[in-house]
Order: C-alpha cells, then structure tokens, then sequence
C-alpha cells in the first residue's frame, strides 16, 4: 500500500504540474493520469466508473446546452446593448448596471459565456469615452466570480461541492446570501471611493456627451447583428424558467438536478429545433471540460483509495479542535490556492477531506459551514490573479482583442487587495455566525 501511495502521488503531482505550467492540455492530461491509476493497478476498471460523479457531469451538460441556445437566440446582446442605452454613457451608471447583471446572469448562467457577452460591449463603450477600461475589465472579472458562488450552477467548483454533499440549489442560495451581497456592496463601495475620479458624472461636458451618443448607437449596429426570432426567445426564457423553478423545487420534485438540468436542455432542443442544429448545438458543446472532470474525479479516487487524503484530513483536524478556526483555515487556504491555481481540482480534492472532518464533529455543530467556506473560498480567491479562475483568462483574452492588455501586476494591483477584503468580509460573517 505504502508502494502504490507513493505511485499515485507522483501521478497525480506530475499531472497537477503539468496542468498548471500547460504543457499540454488539461483535459490530456487529466484523463492520461486517470488511466494511469487504473494501468498501476490503483484503481479497476469498476472503481473507476464509479469514482465518475454522473451528477455533475449531467447537470453541467445540460446546463451548457440551455446557456448555448440562449446565446444563440440573441436575447442577452439585445439585454446588453438595451442597457448600454439606459445608462446614456453614466460612467457610474456603466459600473453599477453591468456589475449587477454581470453578478446575476454568472448566477444563473455559466460566467464564462456572461463575460463573453458583457465584455465586448462594456470595454467598446468605456475605450470609446476615454475610461479606464482596465479598472471595468477587473470588477467585471470579479463580479462574475462573486456572482457564481451565489448558487449551485453558478461554478463548476460549487456543482463539484452541491452533488458531492447533496446540497440543493435553495441551500445554496440561503447560505451564500448574506455573505456574498456583502462582499459585492462593500466592493462597489471602495471602487467607488477609490477609482471616483473614473466614475464621476459628465453631464457638464457637452463634448463627452455628444461623443457618447454616437459611441452607444454604433455599437447599437454592431452587437446586435441578429434579427431576434420572438418564437425562439420565447422558447428560451420559458425554459430557463421553467429549469431554475426546477432547481428551486427540487425538493418537491424528487428528481437529481442532473436530471432537471436535462430535462430543460432536452425540451428546449425540440422547441427550438427550427431554429438551431442540434449537430451545431453538440459540436459547441465544451466536451474537453466534461472529460477533465472525469479523469479528475478518477485520479483524486485513487489518491483516496491508497489513504493519502485520509492523512491530508487527519492533518488539518489535528491543526486545531476550534470549528471557527478550522472554518476559517478552509477558507483561507482555499481563497490563496485559488489565486494561483485552477481552484477546480483543488476543491475535487477537498471535497473528501471535508467529508472527513465532518465526521469528527459533534452532532451540535453545524457541519454544513466547512462546504460554504470551501466554496467562498475557491470562487472568491478566484477573483485575486489573472490565473484563479477560467473566466479571468477568458476576459482577458477578450480584452486583448480589442487591443487592451492587462499585466500581471496591474491585474493583481486592483484585484488582490479587493480579494483579501472580499475573504475578510466572508470572515466576520463566519464569526458572527459561530460567536
């Protein structure tokens, strides 16, 4: 045992290096190393099947068939170009608005597909006005991350953490409420303290003004290219709709999640059928996430199998017999792993190890706060570099684009020190919460 412990840490070591410096692709990598723990005789074939989290898989498929067809209907650049509208080129108004909706579509939606859609369009509007484009691009980057820890389809670290501890969607909007609203005003608050001079009023400047108009009505022609089809909108939000009721009365339904998120994938294909491919709807699909999440699952039951989580977790209940202080530990540990690295397998780690320490509690205390620790902590530690989560790189590739780049170091220069306040906010909530 001693033999195959070391085997598969040196696996799972060298794909984790691999993955983070990108060698080669991560979904290469993580499927090659979960084929090498069942090759070194680690794991059989049976286990390895069944180390496959069907539920995540499942919920996350559908979940990228709905976003794909309501990104194809046009409806979210026709909302997006309709509130660059409405703000009539307030910087502030800018902020606030696109903030907000960029928080509840990364909610709801994937945040990566939010920030492609958001933006393009934001970063066209404030270049054109001669706005710190940077300074939008970051908070935009940020308030995606927040917004998904929200609910449970709102990351894929928070559908890792939901289907593993059988947390429902209402769980997590419950718990994460409180926390995550604060961390969102207390942020808006201190860009708008900080960055004023940026955000300030230009009703008095008729040349601005006039500018902007002009700004707001070409991308008005450029963003919606589309003629939006009223049958397929309507096909889409009454899906979406009917999917979220869904997630919201699982309770009551008595069906996986995975199955609800099929379910409204499968209806909104037939709806919608005369209006997209269901050929062109599966090619889009984000197959090579789908399959990392396997092997990933695979080599972390191997690690788990041979016992090395096992020590991992004896470890960290061994750190203290204070819960506050193990909450906050989690939290912290996983906010700063999560700034440098893909906070994905971190938490399909952590997932076990959780599992573990909840088993040496008292039945008195409320066990459930190590999951909402772990998942603040990944999703918000996700906003402090330009590598924590996969939709800062995302943006950032947009940005580029469009001919802004963003540095390491004025990325983290905004980000960091809004990350630490952020995991500090979520830190007085836990010891209001445990006091």
């Amino acid at each position: 045992m001693n033999f195959l412990l070391v085997v598969a840490l040196i696996i799972f070591i060298v794909s984790f290096l691999t993955m983070i410096f990108e060698i080669y692709d991560k979904t290469i990598v993580a499927m090659a190393g979960a084929i090498l723990m069942v090759i070194v005789g680690i794991l059989d074939f049976e286990e390895a099947v069944a180390a496959i989290d069907f539920e995540t898989i499942g919920l996350l498929l559908g979940m990228m068939i709905i976003v794909d067809l309501a990104t194809s209907s046009g409806i979210f650049s026709w909302m997006s170009v309709k509130m660059t509208k409405l703000t009539r080129g307030r910087p502030w108004m800018i902020f606030v608005l696109f903030l907000s909706v960029t928080f509840l579509m990364s909610a709801f939606l994937d945040n990566v597909t939010t920030v492609l859609i958001i933006v393009p369009i934001v970063l066209s509007l404030t270049q054109g006005m001669g706005l710190n484009s940077r300074l939008f691009l970051i908070a935009l980057i940020m308030f995606a991350n927040i917004g998904g820890s929200l609910t449970l389809i709102g990351d894929p670290t928070n559908i890792i953490i939901g289907s593993a501890a059988k947390l429902t969607f209402n769980q997590f909007i419950s718990h994460q409420i409180i926390p995550v609203g604060a961390v969102s005003i207390v942020l808006i608050c201190l860009v708008g303290i900080f960055h004023w001079s940026t955000l300030r009023p230009i009703s008095g400047n008729l040349k601005k003004l006039f500018v902007t108009h002009l700004l707001i009505q070409k991308i008005e022609k450029q963003f919606v290219k589309i003629q939006l089809k009223k049958s397929f909108v309507i096909a889409v939000l009454t899906i979406l709709f009917l999917t979220i009721s869904g997630f919201i009365f699982q309770n009551h339904l008595s069906f996986p999640i995975s199955i609800i998120s099929l379910a409204g994938a499968s209806m909104l294909l037939i709806l919608t059928s005369q209006h997209s491919s269901v050929h062109e709807t599966f090619s889009k699909i984000e197959w090579p996430t789908l399959f990392f999440f396997i092997g990933l699952f695979i080599m972390v039951a191997g690690l788990k199998k041979v016992g090395l989580l096992d020590m991992i977790g004896h470890g960290i209940i061994g750190f203290s017999d204070n819960y506050l202080i193990l909450v906050l530990l989690l939290l912290w540990l996983t906010g700063f792993i999560s700034m440098v690295l893909d906070n994905i397998p971190f938490v399909t780690i952590m997932v076990p190890i959780v599992f573990q320490v909840q088993t040496t509690l008292p039945p008195t205390v409320d066990s459930t706060l190590l999951w909402w620790a772990l998942s603040l902590g990944a999703c918000i530690g996700g906003c402090g570099s330009p590598l924590g989560a996969s939709c800062n790189v995302v943006s950032l590739g947009a940005a580029r684009k469009q001919g802004i780049t963003v540095s390491f170091l004025e990325y983290i220069k905004i980000a960091f020190p809004l990350t630490i306040v952020a995991l500090g906010v979520c830190s007085v909530y836990f010891i209001l919460l445990l006091s």
